[in-house]
């Protein structure tokens, strides 16, 4: 599976994570969440305003949220039918993500500190809640929420057992800088 990440939050208040351990750690979450995502995944972290953003225009919900998920396997696409000797896919389709998550580093501080959760544990947490929302988990309703949490802790507790999820991203960088959101 083809992982594609970018970082764009704001750059002297969060650090990149260790890619070679965080490759990892997203290849066994999509392995522990059963989302089946094969061929590639997208991750993109972004700033507070890009996320409160992509909220109101891409979910149409207002404010700051943890994490979006798009699964572009769910789209109807017809069958198209193939010519003999179609060896599949080109290089540019298998480059495209079945799953795009957005996550935002800000939304991580913000909510780990009024839970006392350490920063980089949250920001593991929401790319499984992104994950598990890939394979199906749905959380509007109360009962299908507490069914998704229950997993989350499932899938977070398996990770714990492969991986510090404390260190894979760097704690912030100059606390002091911090914009409120």
């Amino acid at each position: 599976m083809k992982t594609i990440f970018s970082w764009r939050p704001e750059k002297t208040l969060y650090k990149r994570p260790d890619l070679k351990i965080f490759r990892n750690f997203v290849k066994e979450a999509v392995r522990v969440t059963g989302c089946g995502i094969t061929k590639c995944l997208s991750i993109a972290f972004v700033s507070a305003e890009e996320m409160k953003r992509a909220n109101e225009s891409l979910v149409g919900h207002t404010g700051l949220t943890d994490v979006i998920c798009f699964d572009y396997r769910e789209s109807f696409m017809p069958q198209i039918p193939m010519e003999e000797g179609f060896d599949g896919m080109d290089e540019e389709e298998e480059s495209m993500a079945e799953v795009d998550l957005i996550v935002c580093p800000a939304a991580a501080e913000i909510q780990g500190g009024k839970r006392n959760i350490p920063y980089g544990r949250e920001l593991a947490l929401y790319v499984v809640h992104g994950l598990l929302h890939a394979a199906g988990n749905d959380d509007l309703q109360p009962s299908l929420k507490r069914k998704m949490r229950r997993r989350e802790k499932q899938c977070m507790d398996e990770l714990e057992k492969l991986f510090d999820l404390e260190k894979l991203f760097s704690e912030p960088v100059r606390r002091e800088a911090r914009k409120t959101v």
